[in-house]
Formats: structure tokens, sequence, C-alpha cells
């Protein structure tokens, strides 16, 4: 008996121990999460309701909350301080980090997502040119002039394809009545979450329409890049501009009979994508030109020939003499043709009018 409730002692330590491991475990995993996350809309709408200029003092369902203080939001060095308050009725966490006022200062930060919310202190002195970028296109500015308001949503942004985003805010001063900050950063809502730099993948790509193009010197043709993201530059260049060119929308000429490779490239990156041009030379065997023939004795004849025609009485007037002659072949009436010589002594001039 006594064995038995020793057993149940030693069995109920374990299993004391075993559950202590795992709140342990459990607090630890609880206190890794650096984000708030939405579990009501404002005013308890069924869906999200927050628009810009309201106040929004925790995130709505859906969303991630991020405090600016977080390390994977980058400030721009002695441009930036932080502000604090003594209740959490005020800023989020009771703090902001704040634009200097007198500097251009710049913040950045990456994101896994579609949407993205900028909560900010509102202030009838602060900057109304605090400019907005997402994957380098102007997105406006932070509405951030006007009545005193804590944890505003100064800037929205959705409907962005879902994938790394990189988002920049650039504030200077324009106001004499700044005292301190040009604006106050808060807190970045997002529906995904922050990340590093070198934690974001590269989801960039380029493709053309045609891998080979075939002209005829003298020609052109057009190249069409699709790249990912679609707000991607593209840079094009060829490797042999005596063969062929290209501008920088697409469009090659053909110079000289050769080949040359056009390279569509993302601008700031690796990635690219070929197309083969093979220039080649006009078949001008079909050409046709008036070869007008001035004789010694005033008269004149003259021949609609072929390219071919042309170069062999060229060839033939250059090393031909005296009697040599050259054979010309005419249709006179629909039905009848006839062949004349020309004497090789007998011509005073000739001329060519190529059409």
């Amino acid at each position: 008996m006594l064995r038995f409730i020793k057993n149940g002692f030693l069995y109920l330590a374990l299993t004391l121990l075993t559950l202590v491991s795992f709140n342990i475990e459990s607090a630890s995993a609880t206190e890794a999460v650096d984000y708030e996350e939405g579990v009501t809309n404002l005013n308890n709408t069924p869906e999200n309701s927050a628009v810009v200029g309201d106040r929004l003092t925790q995130p709505e369902i859906g969303w991630k909350r991020y405090d600016d203080t977080h390390n994977k939001i980058f400030y721009e060095k002695d441009k930036w301080s932080r502000h604090t308050v003594a209740s959490a009725a005020y800023d989020y966490k009771k703090g902001s980090t704040g634009a200097k006022k007198n500097v251009i200062a710049k913040m950045e930060f990456w994101f896994l997502g579609s949407k993205i919310n900028i909560i900010t202190y509102r202030h009838p002195s602060y900057s109304k040119d605090a400019l907005v970028k997402i994957d380098g296109i102007d997105q406006g500015n932070l509405q951030i002039v006007g009545s005193d308001q804590s944890q505003t949503l100064a800037f929205k942004k959705d409907g962005l394809d879902f994938g790394f985003h990189k988002v920049e805010v650039m504030v200077a001063s324009t106001s004499p009545n700044v005292e301190t900050f040009n604006l106050r950063i808060d807190a970045i809502d997002v529906d995904g979450k922050l990340v590093a730099p070198d934690e974001v993948t590269n989801n960039e790509s380029i493709t053309l329409d045609k891998n080979a193009l075939e002209l005829l010197e003298g020609n052109q043709d057009k190249l069409t890049a699709t790249v990912t993201p679609d707000t991607a530059k593209v840079i094009w260049s060829s490797n042999d501009e005596s063969v062929a060119t290209v501008d920088q929308d697409g469009n090659v000429t053909a110079i000289k009979e050769g080949e040359a490779i056009i390279t569509a490239k993302i601008e700031g990156t690796d990635i690219s994508a070929t197309s083969t041009v093979i220039v080649k030379k006009p078949d001008n065997s079909f050409s046709n030109a008036i070869l007008s023939i001035t004789l010694v004795n005033g008269i004149t004849k003259e021949y609609d020939v072929t390219n071919t025609v042309l170069n062999n009485y060229l060839n033939w007037f250059e090393s031909a003499q005296g009697t040599s002659t050259f054979k010309f072949s005419k249709t006179i009436s629909p039905y009848k043709k006839v062949t004349e010589y020309i004497v090789h002594d007998k011509i005073a001039s000739f001329e060519v009018r190529e059409y």
C-alpha cells in the first residue's frame, strides 16, 4: 500500500513537472509574438470599416499591428527621435517615433501581404508633404494635418498583389509652426507580417513575347516584355548595335547583316530575358529598275530590268570593249517579245532609275 502511495505521488510530481514545462514553453512562445492581432472591427461592424482619418486604437479583424519601435522598421539615422507619453490612451504602447523639424527624414520597411495601414499622431502643424511610396511608386501623402488626434489612420492601401512590398515614407518641414516634429509614426498594420530585407525572396520575373526575330536590313519589329511585378522598370540593350539597335520601348531596328542579342532587364536586378535578332540582306534579285542607254547616234533605249539583269549589265560594261554585245529581252505588246543587242562601243552613256 505504501509503495502504491509513493508511486502515486511520483506520478503526480512528473505530471505537474510536465504541465509546468508546457506552461513555460507556451509563455515563451507568447512572448515571442511581436504584434497585436485584431479581434474586433471599428465600431463593432461585421466587416472592416476603418477609413483614413479614423482613430484606430486596435487593429481590425484580419490585421496585425506592429509598434513603431519594431526592429524591422528602419529610420534614417539622427533624423528621428522617440516621443513618449504617460498614458496608453494616447500613443500606441505609450510612444511614437517623430521626424525632426528642419530636416528631410525617411523611414522604410518591408512587409509580406496585400494591404497596409499607417497609424500616426495628427496635429495642425504637421507636414502636408509626408510622401508614401510602395515598391517605388508614389501613393500620395499621409493625412496627418488636422485637429489633435492620437492613433489616427493616416494612410490606407489595399488591393496589392499578395507578396513582398517595400514601403517608404519621406517628410520635410513645410510649416514654420512646427515645434518639434514634422510627423509621428505610431504603428503599422498589415494583413501579413513585417519582414527584414534579407527575408525578401525574389518574386520578380521577366519574359519576352519572341525568343527570336528575323529582319531584313532597315526593317523594324517590336519586342514586348511581361514583368512581375508589373511596376518594375525594364532596361533594353543590344550586344551589337552595328547589327541591331533597340529603344527603351522595345522597338528593334535592323542595321546590317549579322546576329545580335537583345536583352530586357529589370532595373536594379540581374533578372533578364533575351531575344536573338538575325539580320539578313534583302533579296533584290526581283527588284526592278529602268535602264536608259543613250547611243552615240543619239537614240535612247530603255529597258525594264530586274536587279540581277542590271548587275550583269554593269559587270559586262566594265569589262567588255569593242563590238562586244549585251542582250536584252523586252515585251513590246502583251503577246510579242523581242531581243535587242547593244554594242559596247556604240554606247554614249546610260542611267539607272530604280523603283
